[in-house]
């Protein structure tokens, strides 16, 4: 079967051809919105690792934080690692709205991994990321955000939502470009 008599079954009328090539716009519309999300969220990253100022930090304490129990929670459970950090800004800096009672100028901040539906992964995360107390720490000079600028990438992004998106784009922008042969006659 090549690929002319494979379109004329998939799609035997102008009808079900424009039904196609509507569907895909649409699945493919849909795919642009989640992928706006996630260039937003990679640019509004990348944007702090490069503007936002730095200094030195101590994590405090990591621990793994579960969504289980949790009112809103959704219907699966969700988790991730979470690190408290202590670190020195300039007098008045601190937006954090806590302070170590010994040192007003030394802020205590909290960073959280993106989340994951495996215990085991969170626990890895954990075990794995960071072997240092001392960590560099970005600071949001007008807000209350804070994030360690050694955090590795695969923590930062969601890779598989960002892979779904590459297939989702890739199944669907197909089923338009077929539809649109078989419309034009070529196929």
């Amino acid at each position: 079967m090549d690929q002319r008599d494979f379109l004329a079954r998939l799609m035997p009328t102008v009808g079900s051809a424009r039904l196609l090539r509507g569907v895909m716009a649409v699945f493919l519309a849909v795919g642009l919105l989640a992928a706006a999300r996630m260039v937003w969220i990679v640019a509004t990253d990348l944007y702090a690792r490069h503007f936002w100022p730095h200094t030195s930090g101590e994590l405090t304490s990591i621990s793994e934080q579960t969504s289980a129990g949790v009112a809103r929670a959704t219907r699966r459970t969700r988790y991730w690692v979470q690190f408290d950090v202590r670190y020195v800004v300039p007098a008045g800096q601190c937006r954090t709205g806590v302070t170590d009672e010994r040192n007003l100028s030394a802020c205590i901040g909290t960073v959280r991994t993106r989340s994951t539906q495996s215990a085991y992964t969170a626990g890895r995360w954990m075990r794995e990321t960071f072997q240092q107390r001392a960590v560099d720490v970005l600071y949001d000079p007008a807000g209350s955000e804070i994030k360690i600028a050694g955090e590795p990438v695969w923590l930062r992004y969601q890779w598989d939502m960002i892979g779904a998106l590459a297939i989702w784009f890739v199944v669907f922008g197909g089923g338009l470009t077929a539809a649109q042969r078989r419309l034009s006659g070529r196929a």
